[in-house]
């Protein structure tokens, strides 16, 4: 799907509506899909990745919401937003564990950015977790002009923490840089805290009318691969369950993952791999796979996209390569829900900037 570009006079001319998309995209409302990475400072723990949805519909010249939904396309956040000419605030929202359960958002502060000068409070919410209450309390730092995708984009970085609410200890804090494009919106962000390191990347925006079509996608998800459509034989390939139980690998605790180490699973990849084959292409290429309840893997797909997130044709011998490589990965950690084992969707992407691989996710 491309991204929502465009200008209009507003996207111009206002200090923060032009880091959105234009006018008429932003008033019907758009979504922005997103890969949330989560990397930890052990090395012994295993990375993660999450898909999270944002909704965004502005209502008027000075408020706009947005709304959080998970990979299953349940609602998680929503917040409502005031615009004060360069200033951004909160001005309500919930969170949410499930259908029945919303919290309410408790503003201290909610004096959110400053899309030009400097900033003189933080913002500061209290929240209610497990019978306790806490604080977050997020400073921004610095807002500074930059460029992305040969683009005009803001940088805004941040500090924060959150501590108990009948306490002064801190139980986690960190810096956060948060980047919006113009035309586009928020456009990532990167979080260092005190154990780990976060990453937000955009990978996709949708018109409110074909999120909604995959939102209500019955048995057939937007993770389903069509098992007649594989490039992989899987004759001998079996789900144990229904197709509408099939899971995320991320649902699990611990997630479903290779078996062993990440440094294990790519310590095969690279000592199996044909540079030659990558030719001088740049883009993501997307494995998708299915990991049954036996640990076994199958339903291989393949998806490309560039690197302005449009989708790609990578050249059949690069696929057919990475594809062998992959099938020497053979041990799966299965995904438990609830003492369940469950048959799971997996993905691995390859990162790929001029026939070097520079990232393996997750």
């Amino acid at each position: 799907m491309p991204l929502l570009l465009g200008c209009s006079e507003q996207s111009e001319n206002h200090p923060v509506f032009k880091y959105y998309p234009p006018k008429d995209v932003f008033e019907e409302g758009f979504v922005s899909k997103y890969y949330l990475h989560y990397y930890p400072n052990n090395p012994d723990a295993f990375p993660g990745t999450e898909i999270e949805y944002t909704k965004y519909i502005k209502r008027n010249d000075t408020l706009f919401m947005t709304e959080g939904y998970n990979a299953g396309f349940e609602l998680i956040n929503n917040r409502f937003y005031s615009v004060d000419e360069n200033k951004l605030a909160v001005v309500s929202g919930i969170n949410s564990r499930n259908v029945t359960d919303t919290t309410e958002l408790e503003l201290l502060n909610n004096s959110h950015s400053v899309w030009e000068g400097e900033k003189e409070e933080p913002y500061q919410q209290q929240y209610e977790w497990d019978g306790e209450k806490y604080i977050y309390t997020e400073n921004q730092l610095a807002v500074a002009d930059t460029m992305i995708m040969d683009k005009p984009a803001k940088v805004f970085r941040y500090d924060w923490n959150y501590r108990k609410a009948d306490t002064d200890s801190i139980l986690n804090e960190g810096l956060t840089n948060s980047y919006y494009v113009q035309g586009i919106g928020f456009y990532g962000a990167d979080t260092k805290g005190s154990s780990y390191r976060r990453q937000v990347e955009l990978i996709e925006q949708m018109s409110l009318k074909e999120f909604e079509k995959r939102a209500n996608h019955g048995e057939h998800r937007v993770g389903w691969i069509d098992p007649n459509q594989t490039i992989s034989d899987d004759s001998n390939f079996k789900i144990c369950g229904h197709e509408r139980r099939i899971a995320d690998y991320y649902n699990s605790t611990p997630d479903g993952r290779y078996l062993h180490s990440k440094r294990a699973m790519l310590d095969t990849i690279y000592s199996n791999l044909d540079k030659a084959k990558l030719f001088d292409q740049s883009g993501r290429l997307v494995f998708r796979f299915v990991v049954n309840c036996e640990g076994k893997a199958g339903r291989f797909v393949a998806e490309g996209y560039d690197l302005n997130y449009q989708p790609m044709e990578f050249h059949q011998e690069t696929i057919d390569h990475l594809y062998g490589i992959l099938q020497k990965l053979e041990d799966w950690r299965t995904v438990v829900i609830r003492d369940e084992v469950r048959d799971a969707y997996f993905y691995i992407t390859f990162n790929i900037d001029n026939g070097q691989i520079i990232d393996i996710l997750p």
